[in-house]
């Protein structure tokens, strides 16, 4: 799947699984996917069917259906109506299917919810202006002690300071186009993917380039798009008042886009640039290898993501012009197309707004390819499943994947064989595959199932994939791995129907309960769900086609089982070299290095000698007892008491503080509990700090057998290290949800008993391989290094890295025993749940754990460094030295926040993006991720702008120089700006905060981020827009004046990438030379097996010192930082919680340059 947002045009070319999402395929583990191009903000992503998102057994209640016949509206022959969707009883919404004249489909979304005070018709509209597109991408913090924002899709525009916060949502549109990559002419691989680029480049009623997208942002929006296999999405969300507008300049684009020969070259450029980003990502590389096994003249024998190779090299770009508008105007017509608008309109309005857009676009009689014409079974060649295939990987990963081929199973969504089928073998609970892998310490991970996009589940074919993540001892023993899965799939194969009915029973009452009570979702991911099932789904069935087992058939359940029970799947090892065997073949498009063989005949053995009974520890799940059947409501049952908005402290002493909110909005039988487990142990030293991953990774290990059961019912948990401890969090329906607090409490108390030499050496060798991947990746190591910068005691990743050689069993041992004794916890239980239970789920964890107060409080004060006055610098290389990309992020510190700080520094963010963006990625191509971000450190402001190059493209040095001139250049845009600009982009900022939080996951989030940081600003929105309405544009100038003057104070963070001659050419080895270097040593250790056990401790010192962060100096300048602990010895650190004091008074000091500067303005 080829997905991103079209304003940095960034896509991720997606040919495998991903993370938890709501209607996949695969199931228990979660790693990105990768055929679906995507562009850059919001990372699209597809991922394998989950169990762990789904409830209970209930029954569904489905509204009867209307409209079964096709028939005209009012609107004369402009629109037919056609069934209306089934929906759960807890949905709201009013939903309608129309076909327009010109055959296009359309599903409308009205949403019931009051319009806010300042209520609009849909015959309002505003002008938009023109700018370039930008990049208003995020980056996640993977700390709590950092907490990041920006102008990303922010606003809406005219606020009303009578709206209250909750009161706005925002408007979305997704348009689906029936053409995608494999109906691409070969001569141009790669060419569905940049047409969907150029389309944004102007259309012949607004000409200017991305206007679209400038348009949207200016009021309050965000927009995207994505290129499939067999389709092309087109989405955006904007502020209600501005959708008439937003439609005309959209559905501009889709009738007459102007795609100027001009304009190719540089977008031809942001097509490489993103893949150059990706081309060292396993998955991706894995995926386009099974792309090359397709049989000859099949349409998945593609390269997808295109490149300056494929779209420029022997390509005239007059015929490439031409052939680009002869595609956009045979493929991009109406009767090819899907819509979805979704607001809070009346339907009739909504009705009117697709009608007067969309009617007129043209349509013609060329049809989608015929997929039907290729056989499954042929859809790639012999060697796919005659072979065994080796791959290298960039990453350090051992794992194994069988691919089976199967039909195409979008016929079969009303009974979902292959979604059951992934549910039996990627269970994880007592009697699973996984589970008995786990026992052996051979695997830790196992996914199983078809991924949810447009390579893996087309109208070709289905794969379906079970993947095994393998230790190292695992990879050892791969025969016995082989030989259970196959066992399994026998036990799987020779089930009594009866047997497998049962199961299939409960879980279509936990996929129905599940339905029943889904949250609500924000629009623009509705739309986007919803326009895809619009075109394989029924009408009635939009909705729930991708949700329900409506029926159980037998025959459709037996065919798939029997397909997975003949030996012919593809086996792919992605690990260091297996034997002796040689890695002497290479993918054209990646450089991927693998070999392969025919299958060996041990392996055809192991599988004709696998029976049912091969393993008694194998069998099908087991009825599973965290099925709930309690949806009691208590906020209804006590009388709908006035709840505050703000949580309520109910609890707090030397040990704990509780805090609780019981839910008055959301209406469904679920909550949230969480915990942070604060401990002195962690910040000690770097030692300390890995041994707190290691005991994460053990309790969930411990758990993973008896919980599993409880994710496929609807309920999860997520256990993770945080700055100082381990948080959790688990959420579910409240019947059940405490006995996860208590299992996982147990286990954080008994993990050290069952510690031995095996399992250390098992999850210290996992751990490593963790650190090792995270280390390589530049963007990843660019924030570990910042962060280590500012914050007062943190420890760098590659110190934690070695220090795992010096982790003993009795030191785990003496970690694990000694965390759950001293503690800080601090609590929040939100949701349908009582206070009288959250008492006693928090009394019950208490007494579980045993914990006294902490002794050592110095180790669990959050300081943020002052960084000292002026620029300085840290560079390091990039640790992979195939690796080009070159991260830049120049950070600025301020100071303490206040809210009015943070109100400038979002309202700034906003003034900028666009600008920033349209500089330094649109015109001076500098990099293809360019962002500017708002980022708190323990309660201290600043803001980073931050470019993702390549060195063999442009120096580090020349494009630090150039983020610089446009910081500088920053107060012009201000003052450039008109009055009327201001205060637009100002509202609209205040619409966005007006926002309504559309789940109760989203309210908790909030509330949660304001405990652990201990600001505890429940109102911060509500504070937000009183300070936003008084903001005026000379305080905005007078900010930028002041801090350059008298507190600019940076630091520019610079992984560097390396000029690689390998790199430049795209058939090249683009491997990790890191991880060859390891797989070498593993592979001559394995050339002595029998010393390996004496050597080991040897290799790993060694691949520890190998993989080592050297800071680059430059000779004679002392701003440039070779030692962090040197340059903070000396520096001031922030206090704790310093958001609690009271911001200075900053016309006192202000020079008198900047008076005369606010007088002028």
């Amino acid at each position: 799947m080829l997905w991103g947002p079209q304003s940095s045009r960034c896509f991720t070319l997606c040919l495998s699984s991903a993370l938890p999402a709501a209607s996949t395929t695969k199931f228990a583990i979660n790693f990105q996917c990768h055929y679906f191009l995507q562009h850059s903000r919001s990372i699209g992503q597809s991922a394998r069917y989950n169990a762990k998102r789904r409830p209970t057994s209930h029954k569904l209640i489905l509204p009867p259906t209307i409209n079964n016949n096709i028939k005209k509206t009012a609107m004369s022959e402009q629109v037919k109506y056609l069934d209306t969707p089934d929906k759960s009883e807890t949905d709201k919404k009013i939903y309608k299917s129309l076909l327009l004249s010109n055959g296009l489909h359309a599903l409308i979304v009205s949403d019931p919810s009051p319009m806010p005070h300042d209520g609009f018709t849909s015959s309002e509209s505003s002008v938009g202006g023109e700018a370039e597109e930008t990049s208003a991408e995020t980056e996640t913090s993977d700390s709590s002690s950092e907490s990041t924002s920006s102008s990303s899709g922010s606003g809406n525009s005219e606020s009303d300071s009578d709206s209250e916060v909750g009161d706005e949502k925002l408007a979305a549109c997704a348009i689906m186009i029936d053409y995608g990559s494999f109906a691409e002419p070969r001569q141009y691989q790669g060419l569905a993917h940049f047409l969907e680029h150029m389309i944004f480049m102007g259309s012949e009623k607004y000409p200017e380039e991305n206007i679209f997208d400038a348009h949207i942002k200016k009021c309050g929006g965000f927009d995207n798009a994505m290129t499939d296999c067999e389709d092309t999405l087109f989405y955006f969300e904007v502020a209600e008042k501005h959708l008439d507008s937003s439609l005309d300049y959209f559905t501009a684009l889709m009738k007459h886009p102007l795609m100027k020969q001009e304009a190719m070259q540089r977008e031809r450029c942001a097509v490489d640039s993103e893949f150059q980003q990706i081309v060292l990502e396993d998955e991706t590389r894995r995926d386009q290898l099974l792309a090359s096994l397709a049989t000859d003249g099949y349409p998945h024998a593609t390269f997808a993501w295109g490149n300056m190779k494929t779209l420029k090299e022997n390509v005239d770009d007059d015929v490439l012009h031409k052939v680009l508008h002869e595609i956009r105007r045979d493929h991009y017509a109406a009767n090819r197309m899907y819509l979805c608008l979704q607001a809070r309109l009346p339907i009739e309005e909504l009705e009117t707004l697709v009608v007067r857009h969309f009617a007129d676009i043209p349509s013609n009689t060329v049809r989608a390819p015929d997929l039907s014409q290729f056989n499954y079974r042929e859809a790639f060649r012999p060697e796919f499943h005659q072979h065994a295939f080796f791959v290298r990987p960039v990453e350090n990963v051992c794992k194994v994947e069988l691919t089976w081929v199967l039909p195409s199973v979008r016929q079969y969504y009303r009974s979902k064989p292959d979604q059951f089928l992934s549910f039996i073998f990627g269970y994880e609970g007592r009697g699973s595959l996984c589970a008995y892998l786990r026992r052996k310490l051979w695997a830790l991970e196992l996914v199983a199932g078809i991924d949810d996009n447009g390579f893996d589940l087309n109208s070709m074919y289905s794969l379906f994939n079970v993947c095994i993540y393998l230790t190292d001892e695992g990879f050892k023993h791969i025969d016995e791995v082989l030989a259970a899965t196959f066992a399994y799939v026998k036990v799987v194969a020779d089930a009594n129907p009866k047997d497998l009915r049962v199961i299939y029973d409960e879980q279509q009452g936990i996929e129905a309960t599940g339905f029943r009570f889904q949250s609500q979702r924000p629009a623009m991911d509705n739309v986007q769900d919803l326009v895809i099932n619009s075109k394989y789904f029924p009408p009635k069935d939009v909705l729930t086609g991708k949700e329900l087992y409506y029926e159980y058939n037998e025959a459709h359940l037996a065919e798939l089982i029997n397909h997975l029970n003949e030996f012919k799947f593809n086996l792919m090892f992605t690990a260091r070299k297996y034997e002796d065997l040689v890695y002497d073949k290479q993918e054209k498009w990646f450089g991927t290095e693998y070999t392969s063989i025919p299958m060996p005949e041990k392996w055809q053995q192991l599988w004709n000698d696998a029976t049912s009974k091969s393993l008694p520890d194998l069998f099908l799940p087991e009825p599973n007892r965290f099925v709930v059947e309690d949806f009691t409501l208590f906020w209804h049952k006590n009388g709908k008491p006035e709840v505050p908005e703000a949580p309520k402290k109910l609890l707090q002493n030397e040990i704990c503080e509780l805090w609780f909110r019981a839910d008055d909005k959301y209406d469904l039988p679920e909550a949230f509990m969480t915990f942070f487990f604060i401990s002195p142990l962690q910040r000690k030293n770097a030692k300390n700090d890995a041994m707190c991953g290691l005991y994460e990774e053990l309790v969930k290990f411990h758990v993973s057998e008896e919980l599993y059961p409880a994710t496929s019912a609807g309920f999860s948990y997520t256990f993770n290290v945080s700055e100082k401890g381990l948080t959790l969090q688990v959420r579910g329906y409240n019947e059940k949800l405490h006995l996860l607090v208590e299992s996982i409490a147990q286990a954080m108390v008994t993990v050290s008993s069952t510690l031995n030499e095996d399992m250390l050496e098992t999850f210290v060798k996992d751990q490593r391989k963790s650190y090792f991947n995270t280390l390589i990746k530049p963007r990843q190591l660019n924030r570990d290094v910042r962060l280590c910068v500012l914050e007062h005691i943190r420890w760098l990743m590659i110190d934690k890295y070695k220090s795992l050689n010096d982790i003993t069993l009795k030191d785990l041992k003496e970690f694990a025993t000694l965390f759950p004794q001293q503690l800080y916890v601090q609590g929040l239980v939100q949701g349908n749940y009582t206070e009288e239970s959250a008492h006693n789920v928090m009394n019950t964890l208490l007494t579980l754990l045993g914990c006294k107060a902490i002794q050592e409080r110095k180790y669990i004060e959050d300081r943020t460094v002052q960084l000292p006055q002026g620029a300085h610098y840290i560079r390091c290389h990039a640790l992979n030295e195939q690796d080009t990309n070159t991260v830049i992020t120049n950070f600025y510190q301020l100071g303490p926040n206040t809210v009015r700080l943070e109100c400038i520094l979002d309202l700034l963010m906003m003034f900028v993006e666009e600008p920033l963006f349209n500089q330094l990625r649109t015109k001076e191509q500098l990099g293809y991720h360019v962002t500017a971000t708002v980022r708190m450190n323990y309660g201290i402001a600043g803001y980073s702008i931050m470019v993702n190059s390549q060195e063999t493209k442009n120096a580090a040095s020349h494009v630090e120089s150039r983020i610089e001139v446009f910081r500088n250049n920053m107060m012009q845009i201000l003052e450039n700006m008109s009055q009327e600009d201001y205060d637009h982009t100002r509202d609209s900022l205040i619409k966005l905060k007006l926002v309504a939080d559309m789940a109760l996951n989203t309210e908790v989030t909030r509330n949660w981020n304001e405990i652990i940081n201990g600001e505890y600003m429940f109102d911060r929105r509500r504070q937000q827009i009183e300070v936003l309405n008084t903001l005026t544009k000379s305080e905005i100038i007078a900010f930028l004046l002041d801090n350059e003057i008298t507190n600019m104070r940076k630091i520019s963070v610079q992984v560097i990438g390396h000029k690689t001659k390998d790199s430049e050419v795209v058939d090249g080895d683009v491997k990790s030379d890191s991880v060859a270097k390891e797989q070498e040593e593993d592979d001559d250790d394995d050339d002595e097996e029998e010393e390996e056990e004496d050597d080991e401790e040897e290799l790993f010192q060694m691949l520890a010192n190998k993989l080592n962060v050297t800071f680059l100096p430059i000779e004679g300048d002392a701003t440039t930082i070779v030692d962090i602990a040197d340059f903070k010895a000396n520096l001031d650190l922030y206090p704790l919680n310093p958001a609690t004091v009271a911001a200075s008074d900053e016309a006192a000091k202000r020079p008198k340059i900047i008076e005369d500067a606010l007088k002028s303005t």
